[in-house]
Parts: structure tokens; C-alpha cells; sequence
């Protein structure tokens, strides 16, 4: 055995693989039936509830349904008209799939030359037979076959950062488009609204906030929006909704149903009392708390506590020409110090109420005596540091959102309000201070988790291999040619590593919204998206190290040199599970999303439940309701297959076959998917399709090409890996180049254009003032509350 074949002396088999598929085959052929006759059957029935949901609520911008040939229609459309039915979020991520699509076809035309070339090496060995024979363990150290190696990887390399390159440019053409007109289905307010954080308290009424900006942007303020701190509302309007879901569910009965009080539980104990009187009773209840309740809020928001008093002879003017002095001031030090050192600091001017004059027809100074304090301090009602603000103009908007509008950075920082849609108004008044510190006491956790994930992951590696298993647990081995062996070793891991992933990211988002209280699910989605994939990365090397460095630690502890070649002996071995995984969320797991067996499951489950009740009218609209994807589950799992073909393409090239089956069928059903079934709640513009997860891609590139280097490097061809490192060296020079072209200037929308179409299409003033007001201080969405089982049983709770 070689220097390099350190780790094991294993013959890597076919067996997993071969049963992985078949079992993956009869998946497609079940799914892929269910999926045809079914719908089959709905065009007959004129039903879209399952497969052409988007045609209850966006059939202006969805295809005609049940078009024939699904898979053709689907990869027939245009770009410009998937881009109009699904947004640019979703445009993106199928552009990504597309991206993987077109690397993998390139790595499987090299394959197809490497494949036999690495057939025919001389390696001998255990380690090099069975599926090894396909991969570069076949080939000896310093063989001249790597030569071929190292073209493919730079034909490899450079296809990538040409195909990045186009992305890059088609992305930054739509992200500008998208500034500059938003989405036909996203409210117009988004356009032109910022997020006002750490706003000082005595701002935090409307007027006076709005005079604020009115000062900084004169006559180009629209309106203004305070959140409110106000968890008494907030609780019994979310009692209300549990008590209007019982009471629908009441009426739908056929008999009366009834409800016990009283007793430590609604089903049981207490007395039984008619359920419709008692939540009719409950909900008036409830209606009149929550009238009292919006009734003190107008005034806790014009109520400034601890109003300090202004100077009426200070005013805008004089802070800018207090600051324009300063500024005069400090570049005349810099003049008379030019060429020694500079020890003076330019005066800074502090930005604060008595800079700014409020009349006092606002009502604000006197308000106090019209409230009832005591009142509005038992409701817990307060405004928030927190608050929306509208302006006329774009370029008013983007000046706002580019500019710093305080000297001093713990003062109040401007954000581009996310869409309405996505906003998480239980979290919208939580102070960014305490925001930014749950923050950093979470990445420690998370950081800390990382270092701990080894334990989980190896367990779930361990099941690749029961044999060992049974020895550890002193029981009699069995034969591991068996077909039920192949099948176990096979799927059990990827099984297990996907519900553990899934436990993961549950958490990841659970955190986000309970713990960090982001406030919108834009924010949770990149948030989630960072940690899970870097958890992603982890798996990678923690499946891979797991079988060998962990299982022969002793041996390596005496030959602390071999750990290279430990690792790359068992990259090579690892790439089954991958293949497998690979496999398992294909062309299978494809046809499983087109059937939406699950969701036809849980609809006829409960359709038998409710076999004596008919549906209620909001059970009916929710069925209609087309699914959403989450980016910050769906795009780890995709980066993570980049990251196996882009790794494993000079190493086990037969990689790239299988993941163009993936990009290939995964295109072919998100894009159908998308443009019939599902729809995005909100829309970020592709920050969260492509500009977020750029960075996790050319991480793997940079990531690959390190492996590669350090490959040849243990092959014993120094040539081969000094060639490595000119890919290496072109894409830090691309990325430098990109970041300073590109992606700096794709945050904002360009004053200059913001003016164009200010030009083009007038300052607005036709904004809707509730679609930045918090919901539970929004009575027009009480009409939208209804009960009953039939459309004219619908009722005005309020």
C-alpha cells in the first residue's frame, strides 16, 4: 500500500449506490403516477386547490393551468415572462439551479474524459478497486495523467467565473430595475419608505417626527408612523382570533356543539354551556376591551414623556449654519497643518431637540393634562424607538437611506423599509440596541454549537457503516454484500442527517423570531441562511473526517504528518454518502414535490374530520392560499450541492453526473412549481436568491481550489499544484474586481435615476397610512374577521 493510502484499506463498493437508486426509482415511478392522475383528474373537475393554486388569488400572473406537457411548457417559458408570474426572488433562485445546471453539464463532458483516463492508472490496492477505479486514488503519485487534471480544472474554474460573471450582470440590470419600479403585487408605500431605529424620545410622536424630516427634506414628507410598545392590544386581539376560530368551528357543526367553563380545560370538567352564546359572549367581550384599549393609544403616541423644553429661537437654519461653520472650521486645520501631524479634531455638532422649534398648536406640551395617566401605564401602552416614514419622492427616499442623518452613530439609524407582507409586527417595537446584543450572544452560541455539531454528525456517519456498529456493541457482524445491507448503510445516513438538518434549522428560526425578535421575515431568512449553511459547511468535513481521522486517531497521533493524507484518502471514500444524497433529493425527491402528497393527505384527513361540519369560510380560503418556499431552508441545501461538484470534480468526476441529474430536474420543478403551485409572501428584490449567497459560493470556489492545490500537492506533483495556483490567483483578482464594479453599488437605488423617474412619473402623495400602521391598531381589518360556514353568514365583528 502507498504513502497515500493511510486512512483505510477498504474496498469502496457499488452496492449502496446501486440500491440507493432502485429505491430512488420506485420513489419517481409512485410519485410521478400519483402526480399525472391526480391531476388528470382535477382538469377534469376544474380543481386547483392542489395543483394550480396560484389561480386563486394570482391568475393574472400565472400560465393558463393544466397546460399539457408540464416539463416542456415549463423550461419553454421565457425569462421575461417567469419573471413577471414569479418576482425577482424566485427568478433568481431558479437562475442559480440554472447556473448549477450549466457548471455540472460542463463537469460531465470532463468526466467523460477523466473517467477513463483515471480507469487506467496504475495505483494498486484495496483503496483504488471496486468504485475507486473511477477516481483519482487510481492514479499513481506523480503520474503524468495529471496534466489532463490540472486543464480540466482550469477549463472548470474559468467557466465558473465566466458563467458568475453574466449572473452578475443580468442580476444588476433586474436589482436597479426593481429599486426603481418594486413589484406589481408589493404595496407602493414599499418604494418609498424608510425605517426609522433608535429614533430619541422626544421624537417619538408622530408630529414631531414628521416636522423633523420635513426640515431635512423640505416638502418632501408624506407621512409618518410611530410603533407602538402595546402587549395589552397585542394579547387581546390574539385572543380574539382564537376565539372567532372556535366560534366558526361551533357554527360549521351540524348539531350544537357545546364548551365547558369553568374548568381547567375547555373539553372537560366545569359547566357545559352552548358554545356559540359563550364565544358571542366572549368576543363582545373581547371587542370592548380592544375599542379601550385603541382609544388610549392616540394618546400615549402625542404624549412625549420627559419633554424637555425647546428653544423657540433655534431652527433648522441655525443648525446648518452652525454645521456649514464647522466644516469651514476644520478644513482651514487641515490646511495649516498640511504636512505635519494632526492632532485637532473637527467640532462636531450635536443634533438635538433644542435644535429643533416645535409650535405649540401641535398639542404636545398641554397633552398631559388630557391623559389619563395612570390609565395608559396599567395598558403597558408606550411608543417605541421604532418608525416607518413615507416621503414624496424617491430621491427623498434614497437620500434618507444613503446619507447619515446624526453625527453620532448611537443616535437614530436609517434602514429601506422591508415589504409590508413580510413585517413581524410582534417584534416590530423591540428596542435595535438589545437587538444587536442578542445578536452577539448568539453567534458565540452558534460559533460554540459548531465546534460541538462533530458529535451529532458523527453519530449519523457512524450508520454508513453498521458493521462497526455490531462490534461495538459486541454483536455478531453480518455480511455487507447482502441487498439490505447496501440499502441500510445507504439511506439511514442521509435519512438521519436531513431530519437532524431540519431540527437545526427549526431552531436557527425559532431563535430569530423569539429570541433576537427580528422584524421582518426578510431578516429571518438571511439569518437563517447564514448559520445554516455554515453549519452546512461543517457537515461537509465533519462526513468526512468523521470515518477516519476520529476511528484511527491513535495512528495518527504517532504520525502527525499523515493527517493530509488521511483526509484525502477519505474525501475519496466519503463521496458515496454524497452520491447517495445527491441521489435521494433528485429526480425522487422531485417527483415527491410535484405530487404534494403531504398536502393532499393532511386535506383529506381533514375532510374525514370534519365529515359532520362544513368548511368554514376562512378553512376554504386557506386551501386556496398557494404555499411558500423558505429561502433560508431551500438555498443551503442547494449551495451544499455546489459545494460537493465544485470540490469533488478533479477528484471523483462521476460526481458531476449526478448533480446535473439534480440542477436538471430540480430546474425543471421549481420552475413549474413556482409559476402554478407557490408563491412568495413577500419579495426581496434577490438580495436573498443571489447577492446573500455569493459569498458562500465563491467561498467554495476558493475553498475547491485550495483542496486541488493541496491534492496534487500529496500526489507527489509539485508542477501540477504550483499550476493550481493561477486559478486560485484569477478568482481573488474577479472577486476584488466584482465588489468594486458590482456589488457596492446594488444596495441603493442611484440618485440619479431616483430623479429620473421622480421626473417621469411625479412625486406621490396617494399613500395608504395603514399599510405601515401596526394590525392591531387597524379596525378596517376587524371587517375581515367573519364566521359561519357559508358566505352570507359573515358578520361585522366591530
Amino acid at each position: 500500500m502507498t504513502s497515500y493510502e493511510v486512512s483505510s484499506d477498504v474496498v469502496v463498493g457499488w452496492s449502496s449506490i446501486w440500491v440507493t437508486g432502485i429505491v430512488v426509482g420506485v420513489q419517481f415511478v409512485l410519485c410521478y403516477a400519483f402526480f399525472m392522475i391526480k391531476r388528470s383528474n382535477d382538469e377534469r373537475n376544474k380543481v386547483f386547490d392542489l395543483y394550480e393554486t396560484r389561480q386563486h388569488s394570482l391568475g393574472h400572473r400565472s400560465p393558463p393551468p393544466f397546460q399539457p406537457h408540464w416539463y416542456l411548457k415549463a423550461y419553454q417559458m421565457s425569462d421575461s415572462e417567469t419573471l413577471r408570474c414569479v418576482g425577482l426572488d424566485s427568478y433568481m433562485f431558479l437562475r442559480l439551479l440554472r447556473f448549477g445546471a450549466r457548471l455540472t453539464a460542463l463537469g460531465t463532458g470532463l468526466s467523460i474524459i477523466l473517467i477513463p483516463i483515471y480507469s487506467t492508472g496504475t495505483a494498486r490496492g484495496n483503496s483504488t478497486e471496486g468504485f475507486n477505479k473511477l477516481t483519482l486514488a487510481r492514479v499513481e503519485h506523480g503520474d503524468k495523467r495529471m496534466a489532463i487534471t490540472v486543464v480540466a480544472w482550469y477549463i472548470f474554474i474559468g467557466f465558473i467565473l465566466r458563467e458568475l460573471h453574466n449572473e452578475w450582470k443580468s442580476f444588476a440590470l433586474l436589482r436597479q430595475q426593481y429599486l426603481a419600479r418594486g413589484d406589481e403585487d408589493v404595496p407602493k408605500e414599499f418604494r418609498y419608505s424608510i425605517l426609522c431605529e433608535q429614533v430619541p424620545e422626544w421624537l417619538q410622536s408622530e408630529k414631531r417626527l414628521k416636522k423633523y424630516f420635513d426640515r431635512l427634506f423640505p416638502e418632501k414628507v408624506a407621512q409618518t408612523t410611530i410603533c407602538m410598545e402595546m402587549s395589552c392590544l397585542d394579547k387581546l386581539v390574539e385572543e380574539r382570533e382564537k376565539v372567532l376560530n372556535n366560534l366558526e368551528r361551533a357554527d360549521a357543526c351540524a348539531h350544537h356543539p357545546k364548551v365547558s367553563i369553568g374548568g381547567r380545560c375547555s373539553c372537560c370538567w366545569g359547566e357545559k354551556v352552548d358554545a356559540i352564546e359563550h364565544y358571542r359572549t366572549e368576543l363582545s367581550r373581547l371587542n370592548t376591551s380592544i375599542c379601550h384599549e385603541r382609544e388610549l393609544v392616540p394618546l400615549a403616541a402625542n404624549h412625549v414623556r420627559h419633554l424637555r423644553k425647546c428653544d423657540g429661537n433655534s431652527n433648522a437654519l441655525d443648525v446648518i449654519s452652525m454645521s456649514m461653520s464647522a466644516i469651514s472650521e476644520g478644513i482651514q486645520q487641515l490646511q495649516t497643518h498640511d504636512g505635519q501631524e494632526f492632532t485637532h479634531s473637527m467640532p462636531l455638532i450635536e443634533c438635538n431637540e433644542s435644535h429643533f422649534s416645535f409650535s405649540d398648536d401641535d398639542e404636545e406640551r398641554d397633552i398631559g393634562e388630557h391623559i389619563n395617566q395612570i390609565e395608559i401605564n396599567e395598558s403597558k401602552i408606550s411608543p417605541s424607538s421604532t418608525a416607518f416614514v413615507t416621503f414624496t419622492s424617491l430621491r427623498a427616499k434614497q437620500a434618507a437611506a444613503q446619507c447619515a442623518l446624526t453625527p453620532d452613530r448611537t443616535s437614530m439609524r436609517v434602514f429601506h423599509a422591508p415589504d409590508p407582507r413580510s413585517v413581524l409586527w410582534e417584534n416590530i417595537s423591540f428596542p435595535l440596541s438589545m437587538q444587536d446584543t442578542a445578536k452577539f450572544g448568539m453567534k458565540v452560541v452558534w460559533i460554540v454549537g459548531i465546534l460541538f455539531w462533530a458529535i451529532p454528525v458523527s453519530v449519523v456517519n457512524s450508520l454508513a457503516n453498521l458493521n462497526s456498529i455490531l462490534q461495538a456493541l459486541n454483536i455478531k457482524t453480518v455480511d455487507s454484500s447482502k441487498p439490505w445491507y447496501g440499502f441500510l448503510s445507504g439511506l439511514l445516513p442521509v435519512i438521519a442527517l436531513a431530519l437532524l438538518l431540519d431540527a437545526l434549522y427549526a431552531l436557527i428560526v425559532l431563535t430569530a423570531k423569539r429570541v433576537l425578535k427580528l422584524k421582518s421575515l426578510s431578516d429571518v431568512d438571511a439569518y437563517a441562511t447564514y448559520w445554516y449553511q455554515l453549519y452546512q459547511f461543517a457537515n461537509l468535513w465533519l462526513i468526512v473526517i468523521g470515518g477516519s481521522i476520529f476511528n484511527q486517531l491513535q495512528a495518527l497521533l504517532s504520525n502527525p504528518e499523515s493527517i493530509l493524507n488521511t483526509v484525502a484518502n477519505a474525501m475519496i471514500g466519503s463521496s458515496v454518502f454524497f452520491l447517495n444524497m445527491i441521489l435521494t433529493q433528485s429526480v425522487g425527491k422531485c417527483a415527491h414535490d410535484l405530487s404534494r402528497i403531504p398536502k393532499y393527505s393532511q386535506s383529506l384527513f381533514l375532510r374525514l374530520w370534519r365529515s359532520e361540519r362544513t368548511p368554514t369560510k376562512r378553512q376554504s380560503e386557506a386551501s386556496k392560499t398557494p404555499d411558500t418556499y423558505q429561502w433560508g431552508y431551500e438555498i443551503p441545501k442547494i449551495t451544499f450541492i455546489f459545494m460537493v461538484v465544485i470540490l469533488y470534480c478533479p477528484i471523483v468526476p462521476i460526481m458531476e453526473i449526478f448533480g446535473l441529474v439534480y440542477f436538471a430536474a430540480r430546474y425543471i420543478t421549481y420552475k413549474h412549481q413556482f409559476l402554478h403551485v407557490n408563491a412568495q409572501s413577500f419579495e426581496g428584490g434577490g438580495n436573498a436568491t443571489w447577492s446573500s449567497i455569493f459569498v458562500f459560493i465563491i467561498s467554495i470556489i476558493y475553498m475547491s481550489e485550495a483542496v486541488f492545490i493541496v491534492f496534487m500537492g500529496l500526489k507527489k506533483s509539485p508542477l501540477s499544484s504550483g499550476f493550481g495556483f493561477v486559478p486560485l490567483v484569477g478568482t481573488i483578482v474577479f472577486h476584488l474586481n466584482l465588489r468594486r464594479n458590482v456589488i457596492t453599488y446594488l444596495q441603493n437605488l442611484p440618485l440619479q435615476t431616483a430623479a429620473a423617474i421622480d421626473v417621469k412619473e411625479g412625486e406621490r402623495n396617494d399613500f395608504d397610512p395603514l399599510v405601515y400602521l401596526q394590525p392591531s391598531l387597524n379596525s378596517i381589518l376587524d371587517e375581515k374577521y367573519y364566521f359561519g360556514s357559508r358566505s352570507d353568514c359573515c358578520e361585522t365583528i366591530i
